[in-house]
């Protein structure tokens, strides 16, 4: 077993945790979103491109909507052939897509459409001091971030909060984090 799958498993199984105490990730998930409303704001309200949290994933149920009451325009992703994410602006009426992921309908664009953005929220398992995540492993968002200069936040427990991630040379770092802490720049 590679320490990347090992790690994925750890981190797995403490959102298998959480998901068992739904009072304590409610919790947890207010104030993720909080945080990240206020670091969307920081960044001056314009365009933003976030994700839609799977029920074990970081932000709850309410996270988009609020996020997308803090910008201009709220872009989210759509799972693509061939690993390649689309993004269709948000609105509230959300269906399942290829991969089980609500998203929206409507106007799709490729990915320099995130180009127009003031800040890109993206999901991780893990994400280290150095800004490089742990995702799922399928490379969506490394893909999609390839050669862009906007900010990009990654959102996690503060547990997953780690020392050191195992990446790769394609591997694209994060700017900051989002935990229920608050918010950490890494740059």
């Amino acid at each position: 077993m590679t320490l990347k799958h090992q790690m994925r498993e750890e981190h797995q199984a403490y959102r298998r945790h959480l998901r068992a105490r739904p009072e304590l990730k409610r919790d947890l998930d207010r104030a993720i979103s909080n945080h990240a409303v206020r670091y969307l704001k920081a960044t001056g309200g314009g365009n933003a491109a976030a994700y839609h949290p799977l029920a074990s994933e970081p932000g709850g149920a309410s996270f988009v909507a609020a996020l997308a009451e803090a910008c201009r325009a709220l872009f989210l992703p759509i799972s693509l052939a061939d690993g390649v994410l689309g993004w269709t602006p948000y609105t509230a009426a959300l269906v399942p897509g290829a991969l089980g992921i609500s998203e929206p309908s409507g106007a799709r664009f490729n990915s320099a459409v995130l180009r127009s953005c003031s800040a890109i929220v993206v999901p991780a398992l893990a994400v280290d001091r150095s800004g490089m995540r742990l995702g799922k492993g399928a490379g969506y968002y490394d893909r999609a971030l390839a050669g862009l200069e906007v900010p990009t936040v990654a959102v996690v427990y503060a547990r997953e909060l780690v020392d050191a991630v195992p990446h790769a040379p394609h591997d694209i770092p994060v700017d900051a984090v989002i935990t229920e802490e608050g918010i950490l720049e890494l740059t």
